[in-house]
């Protein structure tokens, strides 16, 4: 398992305890499901070492977004699943930016990372598309977070 996937894992562990995973599931094809998961951080929870690897800003004004996507089929068989991620985070002003996802490919695990500026304490809406490959209709899944500086 490599530095970052153990990081994330560590990550979605350690917040696991103040609240309930982030995942939903949708219907896939031939019985399978879908699991979307995901999770929103500031970037200083990141390591330095990481941040460099991947060329994302840690600063205490920045978080992450980390989207994953698997495919869980009747025999209980996870899979990671490519997809194009697309999103958009919309403001209490109802401003809107579009959110650049970078797909990370380490070994059999398959992440997509975004991050965004941030005010601390204000709640930001997070749309997200995400198209699993060869699909032509995308998973939508909105959901809200609120950045606070560490």
């Amino acid at each position: 398992m490599t530095r970052l996937s153990r990081l994330i894992i560590a990550l979605i562990l350690s917040v696991s305890s103040v609240q309930a995973e982030q995942k939903k599931v949708f219907d896939g094809p031939d019985n399978s499901e879908y699991e979307l998961h995901y999770i929103a951080l500031n970037s200083t929870f990141l390591d330095p070492e990481i941040a460099q690897r991947y060329d994302l800003v840690r600063s205490k004004a920045r978080g992450f977004i980390n989207v994953s996507l698997l495919q869980k089929f009747p025999d209980g068989r996870t899979k990671a699943v490519m997809a194009v991620v697309q999103g958009k985070r919309t403001n209490e002003i109802q401003q809107q930016q579009s959110l650049n996802f970078q797909q990370i490919v380490e070994g059999e695990a398959v992440y997509y990372l975004a991050q965004l500026a941030f005010a601390e304490g204000d709640p930001i809406r997070i749309d997200l598309e995400v198209y699993p490959s060869g699909a032509s209709q995308p998973l939508l899944h909105r959901f809200s977070h609120t950045f606070f500086n560490d």
